[in-house]
């Protein structure tokens, strides 16, 4: 027969196997759970680990922003050049030391004012129209002169956008140089320039005065060495680009393949020998004027470029991609037939027309006689300076009669190189009519006229015989009866044309 169990036997093995299973899965669940924790415990020290590293370059960022700040400052209270911060409403928002010393003022009286406050109404709109070009995302350098306090000081600017994290132009920054003292000496400004008594100048320079008021392209014709130049630099000074730069270019003394170079600019690697980026003078010029004398001798290439200049007051930088945006006047000129060129396709025809909106002629020496001795007056003034002459060297009467003798092919440069070598050979004493090369033979005596355009023949006329008299009496040494017989009249008739015609009796 089979074995009996003893009651509650099994039932007791199964609660111990259950006992051991609960206890298998409860520690498994320890396990896990310890795992699970030292996974967090490790990814919590990974953060940690990450969180620390990430405060540790932040604060080194934050120690490297102070020391920026700290540098910025340092530069910003300590630099000679002013700099300056403005917002979109173009009110100072920040300036340095050296700005605010400049106007005699705390940088706290300059916060919130305009240009306008600062430099008047006329100067501060060219100023406003430059920054509203920043504003919209150019960057701008130029050369210009305004009053400060009075003083006329003249500023070498750079203004630049300022931008947001974002990217966003919340306003602007400049830095400006004083420049004032290694600006060239100027030229003489509207209330210096003499009257000229020919009327063929004052009609030159009426119609120079009357451009000048204006913005227009201007192209200036006359012969070589009439005083183009000369013209160019009026119009600048009597217009409102007169504090802002001035440059003069020959162009037929550029060589053609540098033609492009010199106006517009280049880019690094350009060109072999293009080493760094170079401004041309188109770029230089902005605010003011740039003159192009000989302007017949660009090559057609660059004159493209520059009719492009002309529709659009921009261009690029030989190598260069980006469009540079330039405020400045084109002033040219040329002793060439533009318009025979242009038939014969030496020039463009659409530049000539871009480029003549208004013209002056600018009359021969030989057609302003009467301008002669103001001239040599003005030209011995600058050769004195320039030859460093220790007295001033004297013209007598009939010596400047002479010079109004030759046709002057060369207008006022030759005039002014024969002015030069006389004075070389006089040793700047008393200038005679053999230093200048021009000794006169009694019976070479001859009288210049041209077609009356603003006189009468009458005019003419009465000039003709009140110079034959002024000749007669000085051959005569001022002696009436002497004159009068080379004249082949009586003395009463001499007598009569010295009182009705006005004659200089400066002979006697």
């Amino acid at each position: 027969m089979p074995k009996r169990q003893k009651p509650g036997s099994g039932d007791a093995r199964d609660d111990v196997a259950l006992l051991v299973k609960q206890s298998l899965k409860y520690a498994d669940d320890l396990v896990k759970i310890y795992e699970a924790e030292k996974a967090k415990r490790t990814e919590l020290e990974r953060v940690n680990e990450k969180l620390l590293k990430e405060i540790q370059q932040r604060q080194r960022a934050e120690q490297d922003l102070r020391e920026s700040e700290e540098r910025f400052r340092a530069i910003f209270e300590t630099a000679p050049d002013l700099i300056y911060i403005k917002d979109r409403a173009l009110r100072y928002t920040q300036v340095n030391p050296a700005m605010a010393g400049l106007f005699h003022l705390s940088g706290s009286e300059i916060l919130g004012k305009s240009d306008r406050d600062l430099y008047g109404v006329e100067t501060g709109k060219h100023l406003e129209a430059i920054d509203r070009r920043v504003l919209a995302g150019e960057s701008v350098e130029e050369e210009g002169t305004r009053l400060v306090r009075g003083v006329p000081t003249t500023f070498l600017e750079t203004r630049v956008p300022l931008r947001n994290a974002a990217g966003e132009i919340i306003g602007l920054c400049g830095i400006a140089r004083n420049i004032t003292d290694r600006r060239r000496a100027p030229t003489p400004q509207s209330g210096d320039v003499p009257l000229y008594p020919s009327k063929a100048m004052q009609t030159t320079l009426s119609r120079a005065r009357l451009i000048a008021a204006q913005d227009s392209t201007v192209l200036l014709l006359g012969e070589s060495g009439s005083g183009k130049d000369y013209l160019a630099r009026f119009i600048h000074d009597n217009s409102e680009r007169k504090n802002g730069p001035f440059f003069a270019v020959n162009c037929a003394s550029v060589a053609p393949e540098l033609a492009e170079s010199e106006l517009f600019g280049h880019e690094p690697g350009a060109f072999t020998g293009a080493r760094q980026r170079k401004r041309g003078l188109l770029e230089l010029a902005e605010g003011g004027t740039l003159f192009l004398n000989e302007i017949g001798e660009l090559p057609l290439a660059i004159q493209a470029k520059l009719l492009t200049f002309l529709d659009t007051k921009s261009f690029t930088r030989v190598g260069g991609e980006k469009n540079i945006s330039v405020n400045a006047r084109l002033i040219t000129a040329t002793n060439r037939d533009l318009e025979e060129d242009a038939r014969s396709h030496r020039f463009r025809q659409d530049l000539l027309y871009r480029l003549n909106v208004f013209s002056i002629q600018i009359p021969p020496l030989r057609d302003r006689r009467e301008d002669i001795p103001l001239l040599v007056k003005q030209l011995v003034s600058q050769l004195e300076t320039d030859m460093r002459l220790s007295s001033p060297p004297i013209f007598d009467k009939e010596v400047l009669e002479g010079l109004k003798a030759p046709d002057w092919p060369g207008n006022v440069r030759e005039l002014r190189n024969c002015l030069e070598r006389a004075l070389i050979l006089s040793g700047g004493g008393r200038i005679t009519l053999s230093d200048l090369g021009l000794e006169r033979v009694e019976s070479e005596w001859s009288f210049f006229t041209s077609f009356p355009k603003d006189k009468t023949l009458n005019d003419v006329t009465r000039d003709l015989k009140r110079a034959l008299v002024e000749e007669a009496l000085r051959r005569a040494g001022g002696n009436t009866v002497k004159a009068s017989q080379l004249l082949g009249i009586s003395r009463n008739s001499l007598n009569h044309y010295v009182a009705s015609l006005e004659v200089n009796r400066g002979g006697e």
